[in-house]
């Protein structure tokens, strides 16, 4: 059967045969009751045709009639397909043999009623044991290269390609209804965008869970990322089911303004961003939002540990919700959502939970807050007459910081946005590092989830390396700089004071009366808070991320008359009831 496909105008065609018929099947669960639900067939090592004759390797897990075997998995449903960089076969259950250590999420989910993972459940993939008995097919692909797949990696933007064609082969197989989604999360995530972009006819809803493309190393400059947080310096199972072929023509990526590939995606999607993962996403996710070409979109916000979150009970409602109506028409609960879901944090534990038309949201007020290095208070309306200044060791653990007591309840939702007055005074460059943090009223910092430091993340981070100040001004907004990645660096003179916007990654915090914020800078992340490396970062005083700095010497900080530093928030009246 020959296959002919065409995304963007990319005619290819596929050659398509029945080899994967001859795959072993496993009957992994049957319901007890009759009635009640499918049970689970499960495919392994399914070969996946490309177009240039490689074939990936994949498991499909199939709806079973209740009292069938595994022969019996017929009928046509709806599809979810996931290609993974880190392996189809690392399983939440048997992370503790692969690693010698239970990843962080094992055995995920926060309630007590939250439906148990399977232990067969593709690590960052859906869980098989909630979606095929609901009468859906999951399909995980090892890409390119990596676990059971032969073939040459080329880039994770070049695996779009494959993604397509694995898409088209789903959509024409005996057990598809033709209707195909894709979710997944972090890498599973990153690569919905380029395969969404390439307008796969089959392709009918996507759901990117906390991770788009350009996010891994976007640290305002600063960097190399020396955290092994991606496949290319974590090590994975490399065992090739089959060989590729002699010759092949491994997919090449193309490098295109994020604004670009965003705006191209056009298919329904439901885009997951998060407080918590400021360092390694969260920028893109939300830009993501904003950007995408889609006519129906939904951004579903949180701020805990992005496994448990993925796996808990509303949010797989949520997204069976979006799946139900745009794989299968059988449900048309989600047209009636609103576009945001917004999960507001106070403390580690408590949260509210409310719905919006837009993110930001549309009644947000921002107001400036001026730093004021005499007092280091945050002071609202004006800029402080005198021009004060205050340094610190940009090499050291060590900060400066600036505090604003609330005199009411209120509800931080969105952007903050740093500009500020520098001076490395012995170098030509200087890496910034912006904490926000929440203190309670008897000023103890508020701890919240957080990727880059688990249990003890604070409300929001920024990045900027000083030579890449130079803004983007078509892009910009006064609450969100936007950078000019395409511009030249800009180095200054030691000694001289130069203006820059530090970008804030969004957040959402609840301050109560008397409570206070406190937006910190320092030449070292998280400033004060001196944290352990490692990864996976699982335990409080550890941390997944860190970053090459260039720093060296004394920063100071300038406030004051001709120096406008200043913190803009984002006051979410509405958000606070």
């Amino acid at each position: 059967m020959t296959q002919h496909t065409e995304g963007n105008g990319r005619a290819q065609s596929v050659e398509y045969d029945d080899r994967y018929q001859a795959t072993e099947r496993t009957v992994v669960w049957k319901p007890p009751t009759a009635g009640v639900g499918y049970g689970i067939v499960e495919e392994t090592d399914v070969p996946v045709p490309m177009r240039d004759g490689v074939d990936l390797a994949a498991n499909v897990y199939r709806p079973l009639e209740p009292g069938g075997a595994s022969s019996d998995a017929t009928g046509e449903f709806p599809v979810i397909v996931q290609l993974t960089g880190w392996g189809k076969d690392i399983h939440w259950g048997e992370a503790g043999e692969i690693f010698d250590e239970e990843w962080p999420g094992t055995g995920v989910g926060y309630e007590p009623w939250s439906p148990p993972v399977a232990h067969t459940c593709t690590f960052e993939a859906e869980n098989p044991n909630f979606w095929v008995p609901q009468g859906y097919v999951l399909v995980v692909i090892d890409g390119r290269g990596f676990g059971r797949s032969p073939g040459t990696f080329t880039g994770y933007d070049a695996w779009g390609r494959d993604v397509y064609d694995a898409i088209e082969w789903a959509g024409e197989r005996a057990w598809s209804n033709g209707n195909v989604g894709m979710s997944g999360v972090s890498i599973i995530s990153i690569l919905q965008y380029h395969a969404a972009e390439m307008d796969s006819p089959h392709l009918k809803a996507i759901c990117p869970w906390q991770g788009t493309p350009d996010d891994l190393y976007q640290h305002g400059g600063i960097g190399p990322v020396n955290s092994p947080n991606s496949p290319e310096t974590f090590p994975i199972p490399h065992d090739p089911a089959w060989d590729a072929p002699a010759t092949t023509d491994p997919p090449t990526g193309e490098d295109r303004p994020e604004e670009e590939l965003f705006e191209g995606i056009t298919q329904p999607a439901l885009i997951c961003g998060s407080w918590a993962s400021h360092g390694l996403f969260s920028r893109g996710d939300f830009r993501a939002f904003r950007l995408l070409g889609s006519d129906q979109k939904w951004l579903y916000t949180h701020g805990r540990e992005k496994w448990a979150t993925f796996y808990e009970t509303e949010a797989q409602a949520f997204r069976k919700r979006f799946f139900d109506h745009f794989l299968t028409g059988t449900d048309d609960r989600i047209l009636e959502t609103p576009p945001v879901r917004l999960e507001t944090r106070e403390t580690l534990r408590d949260r509210t939970i409310r719905s919006a038309s837009d993110f930001p949201l549309p009644d947000t007020e921002y107001r400036a807050l001026s730093l004021d290095a005499s007092s280091g208070a945050l002071v609202e309306d004006a800029t402080p007459d005198e021009e004060r200044a205050v340094s610190y060791d940009s090499t050291a653990h060590e900060s400066v910081g600036f505090d604003f007591t609330f005199e009411a309840d209120t509800s931080l939702v969105g952007y903050h946005s740093l500009q500020l007055w520098v001076t490395p005074e012995e170098t030509t460059d200087a890496d910034l590092f912006v904490t926000v943090r929440k203190l309670d009223r008897a000023g103890e910092a508020v701890r919240f989830h957080g990727y880059a430091a688990p249990l003890y993340h604070p409300v929001a981070l920024g990045f900027l390396r000083l030579s890449h100040r130079r803004l983007d001004e078509e892009r910009s907004t006064p609450w969100e700089p936007q950078l000019d990645d395409q511009g030249e660096t800009e180095p200054v003179n030691p000694g001289e004071p130069v203006a820059c916007q530090v970008p804030i990654r969004p957040s959402a915090t609840r301050y109560r009366a008397g409570e206070t914020l406190r937006v910190e800078i320092s030449g070292t992340f998280l400033g004060e808070d001196e944290l352990d490396v490692a990864y996976p970062a699982r335990y409080r005083g550890e941390t997944a991320l860190d970053l090459e700095t260039i720093n060296e010497g004394a920063h100071t900080i300038h406030t004051g008359g001709r120096y406008d530093s200043r913190l803009l928030v984002p006051d979410a009246p509405g958000a606070s009831e």
